[in-house]
């Protein structure tokens, strides 16, 4: 697999030079418009490239005894809402990802403009949810949390079986908010398993993260994925969905910042000097002096010479360039030697 041109997500290059931001707003909606509106707005402001809607039809989700049932049903949202939503998406000049939680909205959202379906993890090994994305032609994510390595696999046989160049990214992540008020600890974040996912199907890979840290992607760009989706909230005084590993606006602003510098770091492969090194050089390193007065026209020696700071005369390295010229004029104890003060 090449890093390069990996996956187009809308207008937009999934390169592997950058990481490919995805800020999930999940369902903080609650069910309504507005605010899912506005909660477009609110992460235009944190230079994600992406947000992410969980869109359901309660009854391809739940069986109607099932409390969830009424939950869904309370928060879906029409095929024209769907539609202003992504358009509403693209004039902030993001793209729109649905994780649709309901195998006959896939249709009518790709005909409506979504960029890219995210797999859920709930629909893993769910054959209608993985044929239904495939049947769009959209690039989409396969979402691991919670999974076992042999649904997996049949997960990927599905899709390669069905569409070998299919063109999707694996997200590995964990998932324990349903078990608790707990986003997942730093040390069971298994990090390392994004190289192994990479290396053994040969896709690009990415990080769902979550954690409650707004440094977590920072520390996940290193080890490798090209995509980074993690919750936002409006709020969480609001105790919405997922609350517990949400970040705010003014967090995730930081935590997209942290994450693109700390990738801008690693995509740097030479010796480069950070702004203000320069000067911290000519502070902290050492120059070329005079370790007692020399008298002009003495031949200089090496107990004529110390190296002390400041360091922005002649560097100590350059001291056989001194050694057996003679000076030109009168020098005293610990005044820095130029070249131009010999001959």
């Amino acid at each position: 697999m090449k890093d390069k041109d990996i996956l187009t997500i809308g207008n937009k290059a999934v390169t592997g030079e950058d990481v490919f931001f995805i800020v999930e707003e999940g369902q903080a909606n609650l069910g309504d418009f507005d605010k899912a509106l506005r909660m477009i707005d609110m992460v235009a402001g944190t230079g994600a490239d992406a947000i992410e809607f969980q869109l359901a039809r309660a009854s391809d989700f739940y069986v109607e005894s099932a409390p969830g049932f009424k939950i869904y049903q309370q928060r879906e949202f029409s095929d024209e809402q769907h539609r202003q939503l992504i358009d509403r998406a693209k004039s902030k000049n993001m793209a729109f990802v649905a994780a649709a939680l309901s195998h006959r909205l896939v249709e009518p959202l790709a005909k409506a403009g979504c960029d890219a379906f995210n797999i859920n993890a709930s629909d893993l090994t769910n054959p209608q949810m993985i044929d239904a994305v495939l049947d769009s032609g959209r690039p989409f994510f396969l979402s691991l949390l919670f999974a076992r390595e042999e649904e997996i696999n049949w997960a990927v046989e599905r899709i390669r079986k069905k569409k070998g160049e299919a063109q999707f990214a694996m997200l590995h992540g964990q998932h324990t908010m349903a078990s608790g008020e707990h986003g997942v600890d730093l040390e069971h974040t298994s990090l390392g398993y994004l190289a192994t996912l990479k290396e053994k199907y040969s896709v690009p890979v990415g990080l769902i993260d979550h954690t409650s840290f707004e440094w977590m992607p920072a520390v996940a760009v290193a080890a490798g994925p090209v995509v980074i989706t993690k919750h936002l909230a409006l709020s969480r005084k609001e105790k919405g969905p997922d609350w517990h590993v949400c970040l705010e606006p003014d967090e995730m602003r930081r935590a997209i910042g942290f994450a693109r510098a700390a990738k801008a770091s690693l995509n740097t492969k030479t010796k480069v000097l950070a702004p203000g090194e320069q000067f911290d050089r000519s502070v902290m390193r050492r120059s070329i002096v005079a370790s007692d007065r020399i008298p002009s026209g003495k031949a200089i020696t090496q107990e004529d010479i110390e190296f002390k700071r400041p360091g922005n005369g002649l560097d100590p390295s350059r001291y056989e360039e001194v050694l057996g010229k003679k000076a030109s004029r009168d020098m005293q104890k610990d005044e820095q030697i130029q070249l131009s003060d010999l001959k």
